[in-house]
């Protein structure tokens, strides 16, 4: 969003982090999940912003932020905590990557949008990253091929 910034500090005792957004030489904490720490990662031109919080158990879990409130990504029971929000679209379509059970050390790009997270898959590999997703859904990213080898630019688009 334009003049708006987002993302962590530190707090005055450095013991914790919390997520904030900065807009016009004024830093605003964003809170948590109930936990200490959280970090945000991205914004769109209506002010949403994305990240991770830890809860009051101690576990991460992806949130969206907006006009004051933190809440849980996700439909309720879902598994979130592995989720790493990384950048949010006007729509309010979030991307960034997730852990993938049954496949050992395994991250993959995942699309999360209305209530629904969609592994949007590798090209062969075990890892990928959705770095970014711009108005008409295209997401940008990157794509390991075999097994762990060096990551591809990727461009996943809508069929």
């Amino acid at each position: 969003h334009a003049g708006q910034v987002v993302g962590l500090s530190y707090t005055a005792a450095n013991a914790t982090y919390r997520a904030f957004l900065w807009e016009k030489g004024i830093m605003t904490d964003l809170g948590t999940l109930g936990g200490a720490n959280s970090s945000a990662s991205g914004i769109n031109p209506a002010g949403q912003v994305v990240g991770v919080s830890n809860t009051a158990e101690g576990t991460w879990h992806a949130f969206l932020w907006e006009k004051g409130v933190m809440t849980e990504l996700g439909p309720a029971g879902e598994a979130t905590e592995a989720f790493s929000p990384i950048g949010i679209n006007p729509a309010g379509q979030v991307v960034g990557e997730s852990i993938v059970p049954g496949i050992g050390f395994s991250r993959h790009a995942m699309l999360f949008a209305k209530g629904v997270m969609t592994d949007l898959g590798t090209l062969g590999g075990n890892i990928s990253v959705a770095s970014a997703i711009n108005p008409a859904g295209q997401v940008v990213g990157s794509s390991s091929t075999v097994g762990y080898e060096p990551s591809h630019a990727t461009l996943w688009t809508r069929k």
